[in-house]
């Protein structure tokens, strides 16, 4: 009798010791998570604009949110059961006994616990915390891997000595083009200024390659990876971009390739089929990639995509407006997801890159400035005046053109391949231009009724080229 009370009273105390060891897990674990969760929202307390942030969040974020506070909800009243349980035991935090249960980790067995759980909720934590601060945490690797600044110096662009394709590329032999590695070499050996090899590499990829319109009529998406664009010559921005990346990385140039998103009404919807549009609603037809590339210690931007226009009276297409242009400008059309790699001092968010002026770099390589209208849309009564400055002994005249926004499926996009053929055609209704004093302009765009207007401000000399857009409502 004595010898199975005994037994009882062993494995009793065995079965209380086992319990303290659970409890005193699940204390630590809670702590932890609720340690984290602190650091987490003093994290977004510290943040701007937190409301509008959250407001952005995309449904996955949420998602992935709601069921991480859930998780951290349900292992807190793991705590608080633990703590009344401490009561009913006269168990305190304070007490010599707590410490005594907590030395009980050196003694657990590694069979007691369910490692697989323990992974899986590390891992489901760790996903959590990466996905609600993804772009943080990619931002912050991007700065300690690439450590990007703004340039000190965009001393080529505008290129006005440079315009053309680059000799080197020009003439580059035929059996020089056998592979990604060989063509790059060859410029590297041949172009030894090293911003003028960039531009080589630049020029290359933009001569060799066609945009693949079919991608935006079909939806169907031919692979994108440097290799294939070598061989088949097409591509979409992804295409070049990698194209371009491959060739730089081959002549041991630093270079990172860039995702994000342009303009909305830069996005080229117009180009794609209204039913592939409606089966795709949900896809965002801004995203884009373009790359940046590091010299002489200096990071510098680049779209191939963009600079490779329409084709000209030579048949050449190409263009040196995105060729490493100021961040300043860059930042007028192209919004990486890593605001890092913006280059500018004081990175802009999404809301106020849609609420700017879109303004050309021919806008800002011809030294203009806008006075204002100082955003995108704005209301007014009838009659839009839109100022602008522009430097001493300015020859070209400033004039602009609307027409109903509703009405028209064109935009600036299609003002970048405006050539002699297009003069004549009328666009919209003229604007009147008048210059106030010797570097100011005033427009005022009369509107014949209420509604939304798009407005063309162009710059003409020799050629008229486009070099902004506004948009406004007269009520």
């Amino acid at each position: 009798m004595a010898k199975d009370f005994e037994t009882r009273f062993r494995e009793e105390v065995y079965k209380r010791k086992q319990r303290q060891k659970r409890h005193a897990i699940r204390k630590f674990s809670s702590l932890f998570l609720i340690f984290a969760l602190v650091v987490l929202l003093v994290y977004l307390l510290s943040q701007e604009n937190i409301i509008s942030q959250i407001f952005n969040l995309d449904i996955h974020t949420i998602l992935i949110g709601i069921f991480g506070l859930t998780l951290i909800t349900i292992l807190i009243s793991y705590f608080v059961n633990f703590q009344e349980f401490g009561r009913n035991q006269k168990f305190s935090i304070f007490s010599l006994n707590t410490f005594k249960s907590l030395n009980t980790f050196k003694n657990i067995n590694s069979g007691d616990i369910k490692w697989k759980y323990v992974f899986g909720l590390t891992v489901l934590l760790l996903a959590f915390v990466y996905k609600a601060n993804e772009f943080t945490i990619n931002n912050y690797a991007h700065t300690l891997i690439y450590q990007p600044k703004p340039p000190k110096s965009n001393q080529y662009w505008p290129w006005k000595n440079y315009g053309s394709i680059d000799p080197v590329v020009a003439n580059i032999p035929s059996d020089v083009e056998t592979s990604i590695q060989s063509v790059a070499e060859y410029i590297a050996r041949e172009q030894k200024d090293p911003y003028l090899q960039v531009k080589a590499l630049h020029d290359y990829v933009v001569s060799r390659v066609t945009y693949d319109l079919d991608v935006l009529k079909t939806g169907i998406r031919p692979p994108q990876d440097a290799r294939t664009v070598f061989q088949t010559h097409k591509a979409v921005c992804e295409g070049y971009a990698k194209l371009f990346t491959e060739l730089g990385r081959s002549i041991g140039l630093n270079v990172v390739y860039l995702e994000g998103n342009v303009r909305r009404d830069l996005a080229p919807v117009d180009l794609i089929p209204s039913i592939l549009r409606f089966t795709y609603s949900g896809y965002d037809w801004t995203l884009h990639a373009w790359n940046a590339v590091k010299i002489n210690n200096q990071w510098q931007l680049i779209d191939t995509t963009w600079d490779d226009t329409s084709s000209d009276e030579s048949g050449i297409s190409h263009n040196t407006n995105y060729l490493m242009p100021p961040p300043e400008v860059m930042i007028i059309s192209h919004l990486p997801e890593l605001s890092i790699w913006q280059l500018l001092k004081q990175p802009t968010n999404r809301d106020n890159f849609e609420k700017q002026p879109i303004l050309t770099p021919h806008f800002f390589s011809e030294g203009l400035n806008i006075v204002s209208p100082k955003q995108y849309k704005s209301s007014v009564q009838k009659t839009a005046v839109i100022e602008i400055n522009s430097p001493p002994n300015y020859q070209k005249r400033i004039g602009a053109i609307f027409t109903k926004a509703k009405k028209t499926e064109f935009s600036i996009g299609e003002f970048l391949g405006y050539n002699q053929s297009n003069q004549g055609k009328k666009l919209g209704q003229k604007c009147l231009s008048q210059i106030h004093t010797a570097n100011k302009t005033q427009i005022s765009c009369q509107f014949p009724e209420k509604g939304d207007y798009q407005v063309f401000i162009l710059s003409a000399g020799k050629k008229i080229i486009p070099i902004g857009q506004l948009k406004f409502h007269a009520i």
